[in-house]
């Protein structure tokens, strides 16, 4: 190649457009980054990353590695990247077109780990800049001789050549089907970062699909693309270009930019001979020269560039929200089946299961309420005694209603807890994103903690209450006879009645829970008054449902915190704005 002898400038001081309208499209891109940057795509941990993170992934690059390097200044030296299929040929033509042996070419696969640039001297300063393929550390050394490691593929193998044109830069990238995957996915990233492609096949290549999938892309971003069609047998290329220029066209590829190199002997420096990439070389060095062509060159790839840009990030808008209403799906999932719980949970309050069993039991004992069965007609009386001996008799021992009551509802707040939470993690399970999600939560679930918590919500209700009778209690005759009952007597008493009902019960159950509640009801009546005691048994019965609902909301924290962890309600906002500005202003 031949250097531009006339370019006495480096290249990096070019300006792109206008300043304001880079500038403009600069500060959208890169927020655009920091939007991606930030964004999480949930995806099966146990394969691959999604398609939607692949997509992020390349999309990040083409900004950082091409679109605002090449907006920031347009007048730029051209990066021409060589790409094509293992063996076709790659390293062989940059060396030949070099016109020295400067990438590595052998039948070892993969041959091309790091990437070589070759450029102008004049134009290094650019090149050494991190504002081109920021992710790569350049590396350096004469011939061979790698300062660094030379199979590393996160590097840059810098090599300066003044036959290099100035203006002009060749890259060689690795097999686009490589055996590699780092090296499939580095090639893909530094064809996205070229302005223009020189992209090598074969006779009995030039058809894969692998390579088509590429040209394909470049032909819809508009890119500049030179095929050469390498190790031709002399005569075939009748048939064969023919074909591939009807292919070229397809693609919207120019077929003029198509180069045929024969089957032909290597020289002693293993090149291709100076007759066979004549063509090219002249191609290129009369690009190279043309600081008009450069730039409407420039102009071309970005501008497709940033269609596609805007494109991608568009499917990851539509991913993006379609993710969101599955976490709001599960989200409403996860708090209706606990809202069940909590119903579930109300109900066993209000038909008087609670007062079955043992809680029943220490009650009759507590009140002498099993004396009402012997006879109907002596059971007002009976009551009017039972009243009565409040105010002058010795206050029954409390603790094992009390001891009755927090059992029943631990019972009940367990059971009701647990089915919830095996129910939401079945549930769950059972969606592509529940599934991953599940992996990540707090386990176990519910967590081991909650019988322990549930006991405390339960003491937590029964302080509550004892603090809202010495707030009722207040003055000295309510004073006194509570005194003579027992703080704890009364409360013990006001809970029963919080839970008396006779709905769900049957038989004898109805007479033994209906006089209970008879006698609670007076007891309380006589120290407190009717509407107090009517007050004191609502507001009991929110402060108990206030206890249950933040029990159950500490099972439901732990599902909340494992969608809110990948929820990004403002991403999909600040998306459509940026876009909305880039469709708007592009780079001119």
């Amino acid at each position: 190649m031949e250097s531009n002898s006339d370019q006495t400038k480096p290249a990096l001081s070019g300006a792109a457009g206008s300043a304001n309208t880079s500038d403009i499209t600069i500060g959208s891109l890169t927020e655009l980054r920091g939007i991606l940057t930030d964004l999480v795509f949930v995806g099966n941990q146990s394969s691959a990353a999604s398609e939607s993170e692949q997509l992020r992934e390349k999309t990040l690059h083409q900004i950082s590695d091409y679109l605002i390097p090449r907006v920031s200044n347009l007048g730029a030296p051209l990066l021409a990247v060589i790409g094509g299929s293992t063996g076709s040929g790659k390293s062989t033509l940059v060396n030949s077109l070099i016109g020295e042996q400067i990438s590595i070419s052998g039948a070892v696969r993969p041959t091309t780990r790091t990437p070589v640039l070759a450029f102008n001297p004049v134009d290094q300063p650019f090149f050494e800049s991190d504002r081109v393929l920021p992710e790569l550390t350049r590396v350096s050394g004469g011939g061979f001789a790698v300062t660094g490691d030379s199979s590393r593929n996160e590097a840059l193998l810098m090599k300066p050549h003044a036959s290099v044109p100035q203006g002009l830069a060749i890259l060689d990238a690795p097999d686009i089907d490589s055996v590699s995957d780092d090296n499939r996915a580095l090639a893909g990233q530094l064809l996205n970062a070229a302005d223009l492609w020189i992209f090598v096949t074969t006779a009995n290549r030039y058809a894969d699909a692998l390579p088509w999938e590429l040209l394909t892309d470049a032909g819809v971003r508009d890119i500049t693309v030179s095929v050469v069609l390498n190790r031709v047998p002399q005569g075939a290329e009748r048939d064969i270009v023919p074909d591939l220029r009807r292919l070229l066209s397809e693609k919207n590829l120019d077929p003029a930019l198509l180069h045929v190199f024969n089957e032909t002997q290597l020289n002693e420096e293993k090149l291709l001979p100076g007759e066979q990439v004549e063509p090219l070389l002249a191609w290129l060095n009369a690009l190279a020269a043309d600081s008009t062509k450069r730039q409407e060159v420039a102009a071309q790839t970005l501008a497709g560039a940033l269609r596609r840009t805007t494109a991608d990030v568009g499917e990851l808008l539509a991913e993006l929200q379609d993710q969101a209403q599955q976490i709001e799906d599960l989200r409403q999932l996860t708090k209706g089946r606990f809202a069940q719980a909590q119903e579930r949970i109300n109900a066993a309050l209000n038909d008087g299961s609670l007062l079955r069993g043992e809680i029943l039991a220490r009650w009759q004992d507590f009140v002498g309420a099993g004396e009402l069965l012997r006879g109907i007609e002596g059971a007002i009386g009976r009551v009017r005694d039972r009243v009565g001996a409040f105010f002058s008799g010795r206050p029954p021992a409390t603790h094992r209603v009390e001891q009755a009551i927090e059992s029943g509802l631990h019972t009940v707040f367990i059971a009701e807890i647990t089915k919830a939470c095996h129910d939401v993690d079945r549930s769950w399970k059972n969606t592509p994103l529940g599934q991953v999600l599940r992996a990540d939560l707090v386990s176990p679930r519910p967590p081991k903690d909650l019988d322990e918590r549930a006991a405390d919500s339960i003491r937590l209700w029964q302080k509550d209450i004892l603090e809202m009778i010495r707030e009722e209690g207040a003055g000295k005759r309510k004073t006194a006879r509570i005194a003579a009952f027992g703080v704890n007597g009364v409360a013990v008493i006001l809970m029963v009645v919080v839970f008396a009902s006779t709905a769900g019960l049957t038989g004898l159950e109805i007479g033994i829970a209906g006089g209970s509640a008879v006698v609670g009801q007076k007891l309380l009546e006589a120290i407190f008054g009717e509407d107090a005691v009517r007050r004191m048994a609502t507001r009991a019965r929110k402060m108990l449902d206030a206890r249950a609902e933040a029990l159950i909301g500490k099972s439901v924290q732990l599902y909340a915190d494992g969608l809110d962890h990948v929820a990004q309600p403002k991403a999909a906002l600040a998306l459509n704005k940026v876009t909305d500005r880039l469709n708007g202003k592009g780079a001119k």
